[in-house]
């Protein structure tokens, strides 16, 4: 990154950890009230945030993806369902650039702070029609919808020639277009308000949809390089720094804690047990580990897409493998240390505990399917071909 881009990355970095102690105050509510509040979306709104993937000509920062992630994990820390929602509102101002023009203007000609919520199972059904697609059915996980102007939902288009396979993709739908069913009542990533849409024979003209994950299209030749990095990788990542960043957050907890916590039979110090040494340790080192591999691997990502590279297969498979495991990977290092944090956790509105539980929640995603994801890696190290359409 050059020195302008690295010194709106740190301010916008900084403005997360500005943020971090009212998040924090405010993430028993967030779980409560099952969304995050306007007032946090309409903070994250003047600090930018929602303009760092979005493109310059729409008044966004253009910035490269790992500015979003270094500021979502920061915002993770303090509340995961927070994070994750400002993950996917975020995320999705990187997509709409891959659509035609008519379609951005759509979206953002009047008004280019709206927000997209998405769906991407293709649950609900698609029928062609006259000049674009019908689609109907109910589409869960919506995470952020209550904020949302605009969602993407995953769909299969049928296959146009003899012999070819449905293509997933998404489709924009205006909010009038969708309702949404009040249905997200979870163990962990409550807040996220990650509701079911449904969609009784919405239009969508055929401008207004495109391939995703693996099947999505390459970005124009004269696109900047940071949507020319592959659909799929700029997604997992987004979601993995969330995970990374709850980890984070169980971590400094902990640490605060027990400075000067006695054990409750032998009041003993929790600081001087070795046990708490070890796992304090084990759990930075994986966190770290995560976050250094999300980087390099985002670097290395961006630096194809800058040079006209394409990452190879076996990268892409390398990626997605990576990330999914460093999510599990942080995942098992918190629940090692919650085992050793004593009963006061298993109340109800502890903070540790909800962070805990956000963490659980966070790696069921597909996109952290790393059995999956590491079957595919390591079966094409062995000269297998890739088997994953994610990619």
């Amino acid at each position: 990154m050059n020195e302008a881009v690295n010194t709106k990355a740190n301010e916008l970095i900084s403005r997360a950890r500005d943020m971090k102690a009212v998040l924090k105050e405010r993430s028993a509510s967030t779980e409560e009230n099952r969304r995050v509040s306007d007032q946090t979306i309409e903070e994250f709104h003047r600090a930018g945030f929602f303009k760092i993937l979005q493109p310059k000509r729409y008044g966004g920062y253009e910035l490269p993806p790992q500015v979003l992630m270094d500021v979502i994990f920061e915002i993770s820390s303090a509340c995961g369902s927070t994070g994750w929602t400002l993950a996917v509102l975020a995320l999705h101002q990187w997509e709409v650039q891959l659509l035609p023009e008519r379609a951005m203007e759509d979206i953002w000609g009047q008004e280019s702070d709206v927000l997209l919520s998405s769906a991407y199972a293709p649950t609900g059904t698609v029928e062609p029609a006259e000049g674009g697609f019908l689609l109907s059915g109910q589409w869960p996980y919506s995470s952020g919808c209550d904020h949302a102007s605009w969602a993407i939902v995953g769909g299969l288009r049928m296959p146009e020639g003899e012999g070819e396979a449905p293509v997933h993709c998404g489709f924009f739908i205006p909010r009038e277009d969708f309702t949404i069913i009040d249905d997200w009542r979870t163990m962990g990533l409550a807040g996220t308000g990650s509701k079911t849409l449904k969609l009784d024979k919405a239009f969508v003209p055929q401008y207004r949809h495109h391939p995703i994950f693996g099947a999505a299209p390459p970005a124009p030749a004269d696109a900047s390089a940071i949507y020319k990095i592959p659909f799929g990788l700029v997604f997992v990542d987004a979601l993995a720094s969330t995970v990374h960043g709850i980890a984070q957050g169980v971590l400094d907890q902990y640490v605060e804690r027990n400075q000067s916590r006695l054990g409750a039979m032998d009041r003993s110090k929790y600081a001087d047990s070795p046990d708490v040494h070890r796992y304090i340790a084990e759990t930075e080192y994986a966190i770290r580990t995560a976050t250094a591999l999300r980087t390099g691997n985002q670097q290395l990502a961006f630096d194809a897409a800058a040079n006209g590279c394409d990452l190879s297969i076996m990268q892409k498979a390398r990626h997605l493998w990576e990330a999914g495991k460093s999510a599990h990977s942080v995942t098992e290092a918190i629940n090692k240390l919650y085992a050793i944090s004593g009963a006061h956790t298993i109340f109800e509105g502890d903070s540790l505990q909800r962070a805990y539980r956000d963490c659980q929640a966070g790696v069921t995603h597909m996109a952290f399917n790393f059995n999956a994801h590491g079957r595919n890696y390591g079966a094409m190290k062995m000269g297998h071909p890739n088997s994953l359409t994610f990619i």
